[in-house]
């Protein structure tokens, strides 16, 4: 058999390993899974919904599986090895048990992007924006001067309002995926607008919320 001499290969049997955690003909830890994606990682379908409870039970089945602490006294390669792929399981489940970044990695395998033609921020919310960023410089100013009662009363009530709003997106979000997992142009400029939308209430609630 010729083998593409870019595959990875198993560290101990020599077959192809390049898209797998371990190795399917002797079990050894492949020496990198950096080429399977974070829904392969967990043998996962891509899909943007779901089971977060399966997931997790995934993610410490394979914490334990490639753990280095059970590969002390295997050969140095296969302890790089378990280092490597325990970083990979970490940010695949960090990636994939938030709606948000999962979504984002999700448009992101099927050629998508929010740096990419984006301008399906709704105008109200750009607006909205602009206003909460001259509350946040309001309350600067009036804290330089000793008197940021009143600023910081009002920008309380915006932290409440974008918390409120950051949970009803979260829902439209958690409704468009259990609405399926399609891949047409429509389906992808929808998700792509809710996560747009959802990444600028995210941040204007982290800087009033650093600010208060």
């Amino acid at each position: 058999m010729t083998t593409n001499p870019e595959t990875s290969l198993c560290l101990q049997c020599g077959k192809p390993a390049a898209d797998q955690l371990v190795c399917s003909g002797c079990g050894v830890v492949a020496p990198d899974g950096s080429e399977t994606d974070y829904f392969g990682v967990f043998d996962l379908p891509r899909n943007l919904t779901i089971d977060l409870d399966d997931l997790e039970r995934r993610y410490y089945a394979l914490s334990r599986e490639f753990h280095p602490d059970f590969f002390h006294d295997r050969p140095p390669a296969e302890q790089a090895a378990s280092l490597r792929l325990t970083a990979i399981v970490n940010r695949a489940y960090k990636t994939l048990r938030d709606p948000v970044p999962r979504a984002l990695y999700w448009l992101e395998l099927h050629g998508e992007s929010l740096g990419r033609d984006n301008g399906r921020v709704p105008p109200a919310l750009a607006a909205r924006v602009f206003a909460v960023q001259e509350q946040l410089e309001d309350l600067r100013a009036a804290r330089a001067r000793g008197a940021a009662a009143a600023e910081r009363d009002a920008l309380a009530v915006v932290r409440d309002e974008l918390r409120s709003d950051l949970r009803a997106a979260q829902a439209r979000l958690a409704s468009s995926f259990a609405a399926g997992d399609s891949t047409s142009a429509t389906a992808l400029a929808e998700t792509k607008q809710l996560v747009s939308e959802l990444h600028y209430l995210r941040t204007l609630l982290r800087d009033v919320e650093k600010e208060l």
